[in-house]
């Protein structure tokens, strides 16, 4: 049986593989789904998926909103739906930003966020062990509270539970990049990072998936996987439909 220190040791490495599994998703999703992030970012932050959506979630002009609503749903919505699929719903969700943070529209529920996720699995066809739930949900934005971390992205503290329309799309992707389940580790593992990079210590800030026992799962077994394959298997109405019914449940 492992002494207290080894388990303790043993569950902030399972914490740091998994941010850097977020790290190698952010990347490779990032590069496939063609909504890299611009602009100039402080060097602590650079290419910690978590910082760099805090930093555009910060954005108050309606220049940052629309490209953090743009970045947002290049997470979610796979290349081959088409730019011109993909730019209706930015400025859709770059409204419905601008008027809740405004007080004038409306914040999205925790329960709408793990509803809309478990609905676009069953309609990609993922096995029903791939399911969120809202208990787990809840967990992961109140500690977020409690660590204060990513306070513009992450806004239990101002909404309880509920969640900014950004906020909401970018749970949505967590979810899908791992498969339903959402953990809280992966907040402090960020924030590790981060304080890492302040101090000069480097080699955090890029993870291959061959790295982290990603590429034994099939692709199509995933939750991503099988969002990202289903433009190439049903037709551009479909696919559009898809992901109009995902934005309708969101609110935008």
């Amino acid at each position: 049986m492992p002494s207290m220190s080894e388990t303790i040791h043993m569950s902030s490495e399972r914490s740091m593989m998994r941010e850097l599994k977020y790290l190698a998703l952010a990347l490779v999703m990032d590069s496939a789904f063609c909504s890299p992030l611009v602009g100039q970012q402080p060097p602590h932050c650079a290419q910690i998926l978590f910082c760099l959506f805090n930093q555009e979630a910060a954005a108050s002009d309606p220049a940052g909103i629309h490209k953090y609503s743009e970045d947002l749903i290049g997470l979610i919505v796979p290349p081959e739906a088409g730019k011109a699929d993909i730019e209706p719903l930015a400025d859709r969700l770059a409204r419905a930003e601008q008027m809740a943070r405004a007080g004038s529209g409306k914040l999205v529920a925790e329960a709408d966020v793990v509803r809309a996720f478990n609905e676009l699995m069953a309609k990609v066809g993922a096995p029903p062990s791939i399911r969120a739930d809202e208990a787990s949900m809840r967990r992961f934005r109140e500690h977020a509270v409690s660590i204060k971390a990513f306070p513009a992205l992450l806004s239990a503290d101002r909404n309880g539970t509920n969640c900014n329309p950004g906020e909401a799309v970018f749970l949505l992707y967590l979810l899908i990049s791992e498969n339903g389940i959402l953990h809280e580790g992966n907040l402090d593992s960020a924030q590790a990072l981060i304080q890492m990079n302040s101090q000069g210590i480097e080699g955090y800030g890029v993870a291959r998936m061959e790295g982290l026992g990603l590429s034994a799962k099939k692709p199509d077994s995933s939750a991503s996987g099988l969002l990202s394959s289903y433009p190439s298997n049903h037709s551009r109405n479909a696919t559009i439909v898809l992901f109009n019914h995902v934005a309708g449940m969101l609110g935008f």
